[in-house]
């Protein structure tokens, strides 16, 4: 018999897809997967990095301003708040960090005039005032803390307690003795800001030291210095006719140390 003459049936009913599917579908995809997720997760990690850093240089960045002996200067705050700082004076505050707390330190004399707003804080010999919008002078040296109000109202704080000063009220501290004063005349006291300097029932060592910060000078005397002194001069003047002034109504000698 001739091979070309023998045929074959196969005998299996399934079809040949069915067999495909039995034969390969215990084998799984080896293509490599891509992963996008990894990209975006550091591009996270960088934002909150940026975020971090960023936050923490304007929260621990300050700026000082010093007005030196002998000079006044005018300082404007982030908001548009002025502050006018008086001789041998410094002012801090954190300009990146303003529009989140609007707080300034101070170590001398400043008047400010703030824009409303948040709340406004200054820190002077550990004591605080808080203000929204308002006029306002600040003493705040070794010898004394005093807050004079102009218009609107501060909230000054002290070791003593909490008292709210209103226009032409005055809050004086002094070796421990507090005292707030009402319907004063508040001018005289800011007046430095035009160099014009009154002085009302001041203690002269007090008054000398004023003089010596205005003109950048020392002043030296063999003379008692326990009084009280009450007038006024203007920064137009040369220190020793200021000097002569005082030493006439008291009867006393000042010099200016060379």
């Amino acid at each position: 018999m001739k091979t070309e003459d023998i045929k074959i049936t196969p005998k299996w009913s399934k079809s040949k897809d069915e067999i495909w599917n039995e034969a390969f579908s215990g084998l799984e995809e080896t293509a490599p997967r891509i992963r996008h997720f990894s990209f975006w997760k550091y591009i996270a990690a960088a934002t909150i990095t940026l975020v971090v850093v960023g936050s923490s240089f304007a929260y621990f960045y300050k700026t000082t301003e010093v007005a030196k002996r002998g000079s006044h200067l005018a300082v404007t705050l982030p908001d548009g708040s002025k502050v006018a700082l008086n001789a041998d004076s410094k002012l801090s505050y954190k300009p990146y960090w303003w529009f989140v707390s609007r707080k300034v330190e101070l170590n001398g004399e400043a008047f400010f005039e703030v824009k409303r707003g948040s709340k406004f804080t200054v820190e002077a010999l550990q004591n605080e005032i808080r203000v929204l919008g308002t006029s306002f002078n600040v003493f705040a040296r070794l010898e004394k803390y005093s807050v004079t109000c102009l218009t609107g109202k501060v909230e000054v704080r002290t070791d003593k307690g909490k008292n709210i000063l209103t226009s032409n009220m005055q809050l004086n501290l002094r070796n421990g003795i507090l005292e707030v004063s009402n319907n004063i005349d508040a001018l005289p006291f800011v007046s430095w800001k035009e160099n014009k300097f009154s002085f009302i029932g001041v203690p002269l060592v007090d008054v000398m030291k004023e003089i010596e910060r205005q003109y950048n000078i020392h002043i030296s005397t063999t003379s008692n210095l326990d009084y009280l002194y009450t007038g006024n001069f203007s920064k137009n003047k040369k220190p020793e006719e200021v000097l002569e002034i005082i030493g006439k109504a008291l009867g006393i000698t000042l010099n200016i140390e060379q």
